[in-house]
C-alpha cells in the first residue's frame, strides 16, 4: 500500500510527470450554472461552503471521498449537496462548532458533476456527515449501481484517477 503523495503518472495530454495529489472540487453546485450571468448577483450568496439561489434553494460544500485501490489515503473531491432549508440553517448553526462530529448525518441530494469519468451524477441520495472544526464535512452516497457510487463504495484504479486529474488539471 502507498500514500497519495507517491502518486505519479505521465500525463497523455502533456507529456510530463505529475506527482502528488492536489484536491479537486467544483466551485459552485450544478443549479448555479444554469442561472444566466447577468442574474446571479441578484439570486446568489455563494461563499467557499455554501450556496442559497433564491432564497428557496440551499446547498453545502463537502468532501466526495473515494478509496484508491492500492494507496492508504482516498481521493476526496469537492463537491455540493443540497439540504431543506432546516438543515442548511442547522448546517450554518454547526459551521464554527469545534466538536461536531457526532452531529446526526443530513439528508440531501448530491447537486455536483464529477467529470469526466462518471455519467450524470445530479439528484444522487446523500448524507453530509460532520467533522470536527477546521475539516470540511464529508458525503455518503447511497449505495446503488450508479458508477459514483459504486466508485465511493469499492473504490477507483489508478487510471480512474488519471483520468480525474488530467481533467482538471488540463480541462
Amino acid at each position: 500500500m502507498r500514500n497519495l503523495d507517491q502518486f505519479e503518472f505521465k500525463c497523455s495530454t502533456c507529456d510530463e510527470i505529475h506527482k502528488g495529489m492536489p484536491s479537486f472540487g467544483t466551485n459552485a453546485p450544478n443549479y448555479y450554472f444554469s442561472i444566466p450571468k447577468d442574474e446571479i448577483s441578484e439570486r446568489v450568496f455563494l461563499t467557499t461552503d455554501t450556496c442559497v439561489i433564491d432564497n428557496e434553494n440551499f446547498f453545502v460544500r463537502a468532501c466526495l471521498e473515494f478509496p484508491v485501490i492500492e494507496y492508504l489515503e482516498k481521493f476526496s473531491f469537492g463537491a455540493w449537496v443540497s439540504l431543506s432549508e432546516e438543515n442548511f440553517y442547522k448546517f450554518e448553526e454547526l459551521f464554527d462548532k469545534e466538536i461536531r462530529e457526532d452531529e446526526p448525518p443530513m439528508f440531501g441530494w448530491f447537486s455536483s458533476w464529477v467529470w469526466p469519468y462518471y455519467e450524470d451524477t445530479e439528484n444522487i441520495k446523500s448524507r453530509i456527515h460532520f467533522r470536527n472544526y477546521g475539516i470540511r464535512p464529508y458525503i455518503e452516497l447511497e449505495p446503488t449501481n450508479h458508477p459514483l457510487a459504486l466508485a465511493q463504495t469499492i473504490g477507483i484504479s489508478e487510471k480512474d484517477l488519471y483520468k480525474i486529474y488530467e481533467y482538471y488539471v488540463h480541462g
